[in-house]
């Protein structure tokens, strides 16, 4: 059973102890790219650094391309319910809160096919 985090830089440590944080990253390029965002970010990484350069590239989109930043979501198949239910009208704590949902999902993309693929 896939585990539940508490924010970005719990379930990012955890997936590099996993020693799937390689994938996450080449997922979530992947994800970004289709959508046609011109952005990749570095399989050099740090949990801590990837968790920031996403946060910072999800409030630019909120800010300046919502319609790019909404097919993201779509994209990587976020909840809508859930973030739906992000209370925050601070654009720093929504994009925080944001940003662990697309990293929830992509973990979980990751995890599944890592589990259970052949």
């Amino acid at each position: 059973m896939l585990p539940s985090y508490q924010n970005s830089i719990e379930l990012l440590t955890r997936v590099a102890d996993a020693k799937l944080f390689k994938e996450l990253i080449l997922q979530l390029n992947k994800d970004v790219s289709l959508i046609g965002i011109d952005i990749v970010f570095s399989e050099d990484y740090s949990p801590i650094q990837l968790k920031e350069e996403l946060q910072k590239l999800i409030k630019e989109l909120i800010q300046n391309d919502y319609n790019s930043y909404t097919n993201l979501l779509y994209r990587i198949d976020v909840s809508e319910r859930e973030m739906q239910n992000i209370e925050s009208t601070n654009i720093d704590e929504y994009s925080e809160n944001a940003t662990f949902l697309i990293l929830k999902r992509v973990w979980k993309k990751v995890w599944f096919r890592n589990n259970f693929s052949s």
